[in-house]
């Protein structure tokens, strides 16, 4: 299914134990990429990154429990998984190119 198609089912941000997928970005890989995590309540963050669209996911770093502002080598895929959710809890996480 294409990811155009997903988003168009996201009608607003995900809270709880639900999952919310948001992607932006260009088809070519940045020089660099800063990564903002922002996590209110109880939750953990995984980063993960793949080279090729059928490759396995491989954790990018450690895992997330607190609000992070990081920098990450640029990667083909990117995604954040969220697990461990309270009810009231929410998790944010932004990439942005950097040069």
């Amino acid at each position: 299914m294409f990811l155009a198609a997903l988003l168009d089912k996201v009608t607003s941000d995900t809270t709880g134990p639900e999952t919310s997928v948001r992607a932006v970005g260009t088809r070519e890989p940045p020089a660099k990429m800063a990564l903002q995590i922002a996590i209110e309540g109880i939750a953990t963050v995984r980063v993960q990154g793949r080279i090729a669209k059928t490759a396995p996911w491989i954790d990018l770093g450690p895992l997330h429990t607190q609000s992070i502002l990081t920098h990450l080598d640029p990667v083909q895929y990117l995604r954040a998984v969220s697990t461990g959710m309270s009810g009231k809890s929410a998790v944010s996480v932004w990439a942005a190119w950097g040069w």
